[in-house]
């Protein structure tokens, strides 16, 4: 009996050494374990390099250019004012630049073309609109690209459903000139910013 208490002895504390060196592996392989599933799972939660190709060009930041703000003498009998503020909307900083090299020319236009009107020509939400488009043609102008303004025609009081017939056919040909003009550069968008005649 003696033997096997002496033998119980020595199990003993042999067993001892033993259990930290197991507790330091099971704690390595759940260290181990643990760090694979995080990067499984960071890695599947990250987007492939072939999604980051698919995201739409308008994703950038538009690109804006202010011009000073106009004041002109709008035509007619009576005298108005009109004070208009323009911001152009622009397809890179090229663009930009090049308006800054012919802004002379394209705040010439610009005043021509808002002293040619009158009061009765930009009442209207669609009046301002062809404003808008006008303006646009203006400023491409002066940097080579060529942007037709839509033409707004008043109906013919005997022809009412010819004119009609003939609005989308016009519609068509704006939205064909403008995206082209998209294509080619130069100004996309005209905003008026500020708008007020007296």
């Amino acid at each position: 009996m003696a033997k096997s208490s002496d033998a119980a002895a020595e199990a003993t504390p042999a067993k001892g050494k033993k259990s930290p060196l197991l507790l330091i592996g099971v704690a390595v392989v759940a260290l181990a374990l643990g760090g694979g599933a995080a990067w499984f799972f960071a890695a599947k939660t990250q987007a492939p390099a072939g999604t980051a190709e698919a995201k739409p060009k308008h994703a950038n930041a538009p690109i804006f250019v202010t011009l000073e703000p106009f004041v002109v003498n709008l035509s007619g009998d009576v005298q108005h004012y009109l004070q208009v503020g323009i911001d152009l909307r622009v397809v890179d900083n090229h663009v930009n630049d090049q308006i800054k090299a012919h802004l002379p020319e394209i705040r010439n236009a610009v005043l021509l073309l808002l002293s040619s009107k009158t009061i009765e020509t930009l009442s209207t939400i669609e009046q301002k609109n062809q404003l808008r488009a006008e303006i646009r043609e203006a400023v491409n102008k002066p940097l080579g690209i060529n942007t037709p303004a839509p033409k707004l025609d008043a109906p013919k009081a005997d022809a009412i459903g010819e004119a009609h017939a003939a609005e989308p056919a016009k519609g068509e040909a704006a939205k064909g000139a403008e995206h082209k003009a998209d294509e080619e550069g130069g100004v996309v968008e005209v905003l008026l910013t500020s708008f007020v005649i007296q």
